[in-house]
């Protein structure tokens, strides 16, 4: 990030989204709540489902999120055993990305490339273990992008871009509002979690299959397991940012109790009903903290 890039950013806020598959349904009830009032943000930084909570939100699709969670959870060509057995990736792109994408529940791609809001996607870069922040301008050229953020270790596929090759944004940075903050310049930020505040993630337990296919990896082998120190650790930060004032924080009021894969739509609809719930008892303080 240039200085000059930084200091257009300066007193401006972001909106920060954390990822977790399902659990973005809690992300989609705060965010539909936002559109529905207006709030817009200068750049927004999705991880994993983030970035596709972000990407919705850019395009001002009210609802899309959660009708296609709803419907599609117990599709096996959407997530699952099915699309792993026949694509090597348990998300199944194809079906999200070209079918629901294009005909079934059509992205708007003229009001996405309308809407000023910058949208960049994290992602992990393989062979560094470092976390990249790739730019998502238009849904259909930069797909691969939202593949990238979006690969979950050991049951996706890595995604090469130019040449590098990139996995899941949680690996290396799971709520980017450090580098929103002190990276980009912007001057405060909105950041959407999809865990509790009391949550404490535990060490990755695949970590006995993750070094037999990565073991050409080194550093993203260590990322992955050193990354719930590093997520902890952020959490805190997250606390500080919020206690300075620069950081407003929308979390589940209680533990979810959804995983990266779930089957029942009534569990999905009662998080995006808690999310509704949370992004109307905050949206006054928003609405003030993004003045």
């Amino acid at each position: 990030m240039d200085a000059q890039q930084k200091a257009a950013n300066a007193g401006k806020v972001a909106l920060v989204l954390e990822g977790g598959s399902f659990r973005c349904e809690f992300t989609a009830g705060v965010l539909d709540v936002l559109l529905e009032h207006g709030v817009d943000f200068a750049a927004c930084y999705g991880v994993s489902a983030g970035a596709l909570s972000g990407m919705n939100y850019k395009s001002r699709q009210i609802g899309r999120v959660n009708r296609v969670n709803l419907a599609y959870c117990n599709d096996g060509n959407y997530i699952g055993a099915k699309s792993l057995a026949t694509s090597g990736s348990i998300v199944g792109y194809d079906f999200l990305l070209n079918d629901i994408q294009d005909r079934i529940d059509p992205f708007d791609n003229e009001t996405f490339e309308a809407n000023p809001m910058k949208l960049f996607a994290v992602a992990t870069d393989v062979v560094f273990g470092t976390a990249a922040y790739l730019p998502v301008a238009n849904a259909v050229l930069d797909v691969d992008v939202l593949r990238a953020t979006t690969s979950l270790p050991l049951v996706t596929q890595p995604v090469e871009i130019d040449g590098d090759l990139y996995q899941d944004g949680g690996v290396a940075d799971s709520v980017p509002i450090e580098h929103a903050l002190e990276e980009a310049g912007f001057d405060r930020a909105v950041v959407v979690l999809t865990q509790d505040r009391s949550y404490v993630k535990g060490p990755y337990d695949l970590m006995g299959p993750a070094r037999a296919r990565y073991s050409a990896y080194p550093y993203f082998l260590e990322a992955l397991e050193n990354r719930h120190e590093r997520y902890n650790e952020q959490r805190e930060h997250i606390w500080e940012y919020e206690r300075q004032g620069r950081a407003l924080v929308v979390a589940p009021p209680t533990p979810v109790e959804i995983g990266h894969i779930e089957h029942d739509p009534t569990k999905l609809l009662g998080l995006y009903i808690q999310g509704r719930q949370e992004g109307k008892r905050l949206l006054g303080a928003i609405c003030d903290f993004c003045a």
